[in-house]
């Protein structure tokens, strides 16, 4: 039998939701370098460009580094696979008639479906749906030129 319950919370975030007592976060709780995830060589096309869209928003939201690049190709390649199955569907329809006449549905309904279902899993660990984003708090800092523009605009 598995694991009842959610899944417990990295201690990071549950700072970056406001978390201020100091026995729900685990100061021995390990932590990964805080490296960039490293693009791994054999993405997709498809998912390659969903890593270049996405990984400066996780880097700058501190919610992926080195040690989640697996997690985060798989994510991508959920993308590369929803986009494939989507575009099927969109060509072919829901429903396919087959060899014997017979109307049925279109396979890639469901592959678009369970690439959905991993989008939205792999999304969730790394904050990128706005339920996920909405408890988190981000300390927002300035910047020596992005001060100098913004005494500018006052």
């Amino acid at each position: 039998m598995g694991r009842r319950g959610p899944a417990p919370m990295p201690s990071n975030l549950k700072l970056l939701r406001g978390e201020s007592r100091p026995s729900r976060v685990s100061p021995a709780e390990p932590r990964p370098r805080d490296r960039p995830p490293v693009k791994p060589d054999w993405l997709s096309q498809a998912a390659d460009a969903e890593w270049d869209r996405i990984v400066p928003d996780l880097v700058a939201m501190r919610t992926a580094t080195e040690a989640d690049s697996a997690c985060l190709a798989a994510y991508c390649e959920a993308v590369a696979r929803f986009q494939v199955a989507s575009a099927l569907v969109a060509k072919a329809g829901l429903m396919l008639r087959d060899r014997d006449g017979i109307v049925r549905k279109n396979p890639a309904v469901a592959h678009a479906r369970d690439a959905s279902l991993d989008m939205r899993m792999w999304a969730r660990e790394f904050g990128l749906t706005p339920a996920a984003r909405a408890p988190l708090r981000v300390e927002h800092t300035v910047t020596g030129t992005a001060l100098a523009a913004e005494r500018l605009l006052s």
